[in-house]
C-alpha cells in the first residue's frame, strides 16, 4: 500500500459503485505493466457492469496523460482503499463530464495537461461518462478541494517505479 496524499475522508469504501469501478479501472489500466489485473480481467469486470465499451476510452485518457502531462499524477494500486488527490480530481472531472459540465472537466485536466492535451482528453472523457450514465452508473458531483499548484508544479521529476503516472 502506498502512503497517500489523503486530505479528506472520501476514500474508496465511501464511494458509489460507479465511482469505485472507474477508479479501479483507471488504476489497473495506468499500472498495466503489472501481472494482475490483466487487460482481459479489466475488460471482463467492465463487461460485467455493462460498461465494456468504456475500456477504450479509459485507455485513451491514460495514453493522453502518459504522452502530454506536464505534471505527474499520483495513482495508487488497484486494491488501495485510499484515494490520492489526483484520483479525486480526475473522478470529479469525469462526474462533471457526465453532467455535461465540460468546462469543469477541462479545467481539472489542465491541472496536469497542456491545453491541447486537455482538449484531446475531452472526447474519451465524454464517451466514458456517457457509457457509465447509460449503464445507470451515475457519478455524483462531489466538491473537491482546489489543487495546490505550487506543490504539484515542483513535482516534475519522477523515478521509475514511482507511484505516479507521467
Amino acid at each position: 500500500m502506498h502512503q497517500s496524499t489523503h486530505h479528506g475522508s472520501l476514500d474508496l469504501p465511501a464511494l458509489s459503485a460507479g465511482e469505485r469501478l472507474f477508479i479501479w479501472g483507471f488504476r489497473a489500466k495506468a499500472r498495466s505493466s503489472g501481472a494482475v489485473p490483466t487487460a482481459a480481467d479489466i475488460q471482463q469486470v467492465y463487461d460485467h457492469f455493462r460498461v465494456g465499451d468504456a475500456v477504450l476510452s479509459l485507455e485513451s485518457i491514460i495514453e493522453i496523460f502518459a504522452c502530454t502531462a506536464h505534471t505527474a499524477i499520483e495513482v495508487h494500486c488497484p486494491t488501495c482503499p485510499r484515494m490520492s488527490d489526483s484520483e479525486r480530481e480526475i473522478l470529479h472531472a469525469i462526474a462533471a463530464a457526465q453532467q455535461d459540465r465540460i468546462d469543469i472537466a477541462r479545467e481539472r485536466f489542465e491541472s496536469w495537461l497542456p491545453p491541447v492535451g486537455a482538449d484531446w482528453a475531452l472526447a474519451p472523457v465524454r464517451g466514458l461518462a456517457t457509457i457509465f450514465r447509460m449503464a445507470g452508473l451515475i457519478l455524483p458531483d462531489r466538491q473537491v478541494r482546489a489543487i495546490d499548484r505550487d506543490r504539484t508544479m515542483a513535482m516534475k521529476s519522477w523515478l521509475v517505479g514511482s507511484p505516479t503516472l507521467h
